[in-house]
Formats: structure tokens, C-alpha cells, sequence
């Protein structure tokens, strides 16, 4: 699975974490059975989940970013 932050989240669970745009980071973790969704993984989803959320507010109306 993968998720974006802000910042390069350190943990020996990612596989690999590229910033393809600057403060942008795309983080791969590998899950293969349903125990890998854990407490964990799932923080960082929904700190994911807020990060998108305030890259929507920036963006104005007919903003191409």
C-alpha cells in the first residue's frame, strides 16, 4: 500500500519512500496478510488522509496544482 506525507517517515516496515515533489513523500508499505493492517499502519493512513486534505484546501478555484 502506499500513502504521501509531508516528510520522510522513517520505519523499518516501509519499502521504500521516494519525494517525487518537494515535501512530498510517497511511502510503499508491503502487506501480505491481513495482521499487516495494524494500529500502526493505519495512523499513518489517516495522517495521510490529513496531509491530502490540507494540500486540497491550498488549491483555489480553477488552480491547476
Amino acid at each position: 500500500m502506499s500513502f504521501g506525507l509531508a516528510y520522510h517517515k522513517e520505519s523499518p516496515r516501509i519499502a521504500v519512500a521516494v519525494e517525487p515533489y518537494p515535501q512530498r513523500w510517497t511511502h510503499h508499505v508491503i502487506v501480505t496478510a491481513p495482521e499487516d493492517i495494524d494500529d500502526e499502519l493505519l495512523g499513518w493512513i489517516e495522517e495521510s488522509h490529513q496531509f491530502s486534505l490540507t494540500k486540497r484546501r491550498g488549491r483555489g478555484a480553477g488552480s491547476k496544482a
